[in-house]
């Protein structure tokens, strides 16, 4: 019984571990717990419809997972590329080396400044996603609201344009 406990306990530390985004917003670090807290309950849904959204390959997807990512972090590494216009592979290559410092630093990193506009694009895009509002239309979904750049010809980390 001791032991159940004890496992237990382990598992919902490292879930609660798992989670601690550090974007440097309460509110987005909120919103990304809530997208990951979601997508396990069917996380085959969560990546076919993070593929659609950013209109990339499912296995483009996976290598989020198989760098170490959970949900959120994944769907966070999306959002950033996508605004950044960035490969996929450059925001997995940042987290690889600076997932300890948290999102907030990753992002600064990627040359998205705090306060920015993409800033408050991607904190609106979390925020919609947690509340299940993706807008998925394969163009990187959210609101909509942004920096008005667009994303023509620019390469959502699989190679298209």
């Amino acid at each position: 019984m001791k032991k159940t406990i004890f496992l237990a306990l382990m598992l919902v530390s490292g879930i609660a571990l798992g989670q601690n985004y550090n974007s440097g917003d309460v509110e987005l670090d909120a919103s990304l717990k809530i997208v990951n807290t979601d997508a396990n309950k069917d996380m085959t849904f969560f990546k076919a419809n993070l593929a659609k959204t950013f209109n990339v390959t499912v296995p483009k997807v996976e290598t989020c997972f198989k760098a170490g990512m959970n949900a959120g972090d994944a769907y966070m590494a999306f959002e950033i590329s996508n605004l950044t216009r960035k490969p996929i592979e450059d925001v997995i290559t940042v987290y690889k080396t600076s997932k300890s410092k948290g999102w907030g630093v990753m992002a600064k990193e990627l040359g998205i400044k705090p306060g920015s506009a993409e800033f408050h694009a991607l904190k609106g895009k979390a925020k919609d996603k947690s509340k299940g509002n993706s807008k998925g239309n394969g163009t990187g979904g959210g609101s909509g609201k942004g920096n008005g750049k667009g994303n023509s010809g620019k390469s959502n980390g699989n190679g298209k344009k």
